[in-house]
Order: structure tokens, then C-alpha cells, then sequence
């Protein structure tokens, strides 16, 4: 079992969710919980709280991604900086739109 962070990208807001990922299937483990209307960190945090069989080095790894995702949207949410923030966050499934 692996967890993949998805981000939703857009100049206003970035939302962040989280799947379960396995060979055969790919899972949501959370909703999107949408960065700077609702504290997203915190409410993936407590999500994956409560997921007993998440291990806590599992938890660290994307609440740590998920703070560098929400940190680089801060300072270039508006600039052409998006593709080096996919290219350095590989494992991260990015999808941008236009609000």
C-alpha cells in the first residue's frame, strides 16, 4: 500500500487530497480539503490520524509534500512556475485549472 498526494491547482486555491494506491486499484483515502479557504494541512492531518494502518512514516512523508505544495503555491500561484513544482513533486498527481 502507497499514498499519493492529488492536488488541484489554480491561481486562488490548491486542493489537496490523498489516495491509497496499490498494484490493482487506486483508492481515495480522504476528500479535497481546498488551501486558503479551510485549513487543508490540519484536515489531512486528522484525516490520516484516523486511518490506524497508515504508517506514521507514510504520514509525515505527505504531510511534509503537502506543506512544500502549499508553501511554492504561496510565492508563485501566479507565475509560470507551476511545471518545476510537478517536476520536482513526481509522485504528486497535479491537474491545474483556470478559476
Amino acid at each position: 500500500m502507497q499514498l499519493k498526494l492529488k492536488i488541484i491547482w489554480s491561481n486562488n486555491f490548491i486542493g489537496l487530497g490523498i489516495d491509497q494506491v496499490s498494484s490493482k486499484q487506486t483508492i481515495p483515502l480522504t476528500n479535497y480539503f481546498f488551501w486558503p479557504k479551510s485549513e487543508a494541512w490540519e484536515q489531512l492531518k486528522l484525516e490520516l490520524n484516523s486511518k490506524p494502518w497508515v504508517k506514521n512514516k507514510d504520514k509525515v512523508k505527505i504531510l511534509n509534500t503537502a506543506a512544500d505544495v502549499m508553501n511554492f503555491w504561496r510565492t508563485n500561484r501566479n507565475s509560470s512556475a507551476f511545471e518545476s513544482i510537478m517536476a520536482q513533486l513526481g509522485d504528486v498527481n497535479f491537474v491545474k485549472i483556470r478559476a
